[in-house]
């Protein structure tokens, strides 16, 4: 019987001057497979409550690694390479460019 999924981490933030926006985080330990060989499965959504749409989102899997979908919702295949294999850090460069996209938002 093969290992199941552990959560690491899962956390709910709230963005934006009227709550519009919200951060969905986890981070599970999963068996290291060809999909995620470092055993880290990780997604961060930044969700748009009032449109019900994803507007940022970090993922991990291969082949492509740590990478964000920045042009959310028209372009959903597209995606960033982020530089790292590190959690943490793809979670801090994800919630940057969150900050960023609600700041430029609220103007």
């Amino acid at each position: 019987m093969g290992m199941k999924a552990k959560v690491i981490l899962a956390r709910t933030l709230v963005l934006g001057n009227d709550g519009r926006y919200e951060v969905d985080i986890k981070v599970f330990a999963v068996p290291k497979s060809d999909k995620f060989p470092l055993g880290i499965k990780a997604r961060f959504v930044l969700l748009d409550t009032y449109e019900e749409i994803a507007r940022l989102l970090v993922d991990n899997h291969e082949p492509y690694g740590f990478h964000i979908h920045a042009k959310l919702p028209m372009e959903p295949d597209y995606r960033e390479r982020l530089e790292t294999s590190d959690h943490e850090e793809a979670l801090q460069k994800f919630l940057r460019e969150a900050e960023r996209l609600v700041r430029n938002e609220e103007k």
